[in-house]
């Protein structure tokens, strides 16, 4: 997609100004996190740290591509966020795009932690690459909010819920034929 494509329009639905008018959606502006140029001995990198908003539940994280893509010789990378209690928000694959792209870390809930470290582990693909003299340099941006909810309807959105008693977990079967 052109960058064209993807420039908001005043007053569309990507415009920031227009945010708080979304109920299901409330978000930060972006933050620079790091710029990271990957060498063949990178593993698994700390790009920089993040705080979380109070009672978010998503950290997007946009991804630009700083180094030539031609010859297009890259695939993609695991980005996470790691916090004292491990990886809460998941993982996802991360494809670096000159035009940049934007990556949702959440799993419905919000972390334990706010604060955590932002982490890129290249494949070992992109590592061959940089080896034969290819650099992989990317920009990483941040921000937080909240998804989901504001709707009113019932909806099942997890499956597990603590009981109120403290009796633990029930497993219950819902039979949809």
């Amino acid at each position: 997609m052109s960058s064209q494509s993807r420039r908001r329009e005043p007053g569309s639905a990507n415009d920031p100004a227009r945010r708080d008018r979304s109920p299901g959606l409330r978000f930060t502006d972006w933050s620079v996190v790091g710029t990271r140029t990957f060498t063949p001995d990178d593993l698994n990198e700390v790009v920089g740290s993040f705080v979380m908003d109070q009672d978010a539940d998503t950290l997007w994280t946009r991804i630009t591509l700083l180094s030539p893509a031609t010859p297009w010789p890259w695939s993609y990378g695991i980005l996470g966020f790691k916090t004292s209690n491990g990886y809460e928000l998941g993982s996802v694959k991360a494809y670096p795009e000159v035009d940049s792209e934007v990556f949702r870390l959440g799993v419905g809930r919000p972390p334990y932690e706010r604060s955590g470290l932002l982490t890129f582990e290249p494949r070992s693909f992109n590592l061959a690459w940089i080896r034969n003299g290819y650099p992989m340099s990317l920009k990483f941006e941040c921000a937080s909010g909240v998804t989901g909810g504001g709707s009113g309807d019932p909806v099942v959105v997890n499956s597990f819920v603590r009981s109120s008693d403290g009796s633990g977990l029930q497993l219950v079967q819902v039979d949809f034929s």
